[in-house]
């Protein structure tokens, strides 16, 4: 039979996601915010220090290569999936994906382990202070 012709396939409604976002007033300079939908993610007083380092590079084994900040809080992620070690970064911590809380854009891994941390990716990050100066 056609596919126009098929009953139609009935949908299931799915939870809104909650945009988390300071209002602008309390949005500060060195705020992170995501660079889609400038929802607050972080701060930078929140960067966390792994072996005395905040920022790293690394490829995935698809090729892909990321550049990251490390930060012990990230307030305005989302995380989803299961934990796992495959191909971890990072020694002995777990990742899990985490999505922003506003549009779902990938930011980056939440790592558990010795400590938990964020791994946010640069490129999908932006300063407040190059917005609203």
């Amino acid at each position: 039979m056609p596919i126009w012709n098929e009953p139609a396939t009935p949908t299931i409604a799915t939870p809104h996601r909650q945009t988390w976002m300071k209002p602008q007033t309390e949005i500060r300079p060195d705020d992170w915010l995501c660079a889609q939908c400038r929802a607050f993610i972080t701060s930078e007083r929140d960067r966390f220090l792994y072996n005395g380092f905040s920022e790293f590079e690394f490829t995935n084994p698809g090729g892909y290569t990321f550049g990251i900040i490390t930060f012990s809080r990230a307030p305005g992620c989302v995380v989803e999936g299961t934990p796992t070690l495959e191909y971890t970064w990072f020694a002995g911590h777990t990742w899990t994906i985490c999505l922003c809380r506003g549009c779902a854009l990938h930011l980056g891994w939440r790592y558990d382990g010795q400590y938990q941390f964020f791994g946010l990716i640069r490129r999908r990050l932006i300063r407040a202070s190059t917005i609203f100066n």
